[in-house]
C-alpha cells in the first residue's frame, strides 16, 4: 500500500544574483504575497536572500511537494540539463536536481522568464526548464514564455493561488490536477487588468 505523503509548500526567491544577472526588485514582495495566500493549514516555508543558495534550494526541493520559484533562469540549448536557475552562490542546474531524490514532487510555479521556451529552430525537441522539471518528477508545472511586468506577475499569481487554495478552507486537500483549471481561471480573472499578450505568457504542462 502506497504511503500518503503530507503536502508541503516552499517559496524560493533570489532577487540579488550579483554578477549573474540584474537585481529582481519585486521578488521579496512576491514571496510575501505568496506566503499570505498559502492557507495556515498548509505546512509552508520561504527561502530567500542569503539562504536561497544552490544547496538550500536543492534541500527544499527534496523536502517539499509544492514549490514556487522566483529568480533568473538561464537556458542552455546545446546542453539542456545545464540549464539553470540563478541562486545566491552557484547555479541550480537541472543536472543537480536530477542527482537528487525528489519522489514526492507534485507542482512548481516558475515565476522565471523564458522557462517554457525551446530552441527557435527545434522548439519541440529542446528541453526547456519547465519541461525539464516535469521530466525530473514534477507532475504539474506552470512556466513563462517571456518577461512580464512585475504588476502583471502579481495579479496572475494572486488570482492563481486564490483559485488553487479556495477549497482548502472547507477541509479540501492540495491537488496538482487542478493547476490547469486554476491558471485558466486566473487569466480570465485578470483580463480587465492585464493585456492578452501578457496573460498568454503563463502556460501549464503536465497533469
Amino acid at each position: 500500500m502506497k504511503k500518503r505523503v503530507t503536502s508541503s509548500f516552499v517559496a524560493i526567491g533570489q532577487g540579488q544574483p550579483g554578477a549573474r544577472g540584474k537585481a529582481l526588485l519585486a521578488v521579496d514582495s512576491e514571496l510575501e504575497l505568496v506566503q499570505k495566500l498559502v492557507p495556515a493549514t498548509v505546512n509552508h516555508t520561504t527561502i530567500s536572500g542569503n539562504t536561497a543558495t544552490q544547496a538550500g534550494a536543492l534541500e527544499a526541493l527534496e523536502q517539499n511537494t509544492w514549490v514556487h520559484l522566483a529568480c533568473h533562469g538561464k537556458q542552455d540549448h546545446m546542453q539542456p540539463y545545464n540549464s539553470h536557475f540563478v541562486m545566491k552562490d552557484e547555479p541550480l542546474m537541472l543536472l543537480d536536481i536530477m542527482d537528487k531524490d525528489i519522489p514526492h514532487a507534485k507542482f512548481t510555479f516558475l515565476l522565471v522568464c523564458h522557462t517554457a521556451v525551446g530552441d527557435k529552430e527545434m522548439p519541440d525537441e529542446v528541453i526547456h526548464l519547465a519541461a525539464g522539471l516535469q521530466f525530473l518528477g514534477f507532475k504539474s508545472v506552470v512556466g513563462m514564455l517571456w518577461e512580464v511586468d512585475d504588476a502583471v506577475a502579481k495579479h496572475v499569481v494572486e488570482a492563481f493561488y486564490n483559485n488553487m487554495f479556495r477549497d482548502l478552507k472547507d477541509g479540501g486537500v492540495m491537488d496538482c490536477t487542478k493547476v490547469a483549471w486554476a491558471l485558466n481561471r486566473a487569466t480570465h480573472t485578470v483580463k480587465t487588468k492585464v493585456l492578452l499578450e501578457q496573460r498568454m505568457v503563463f502556460i501549464h504542462i503536465g497533469v
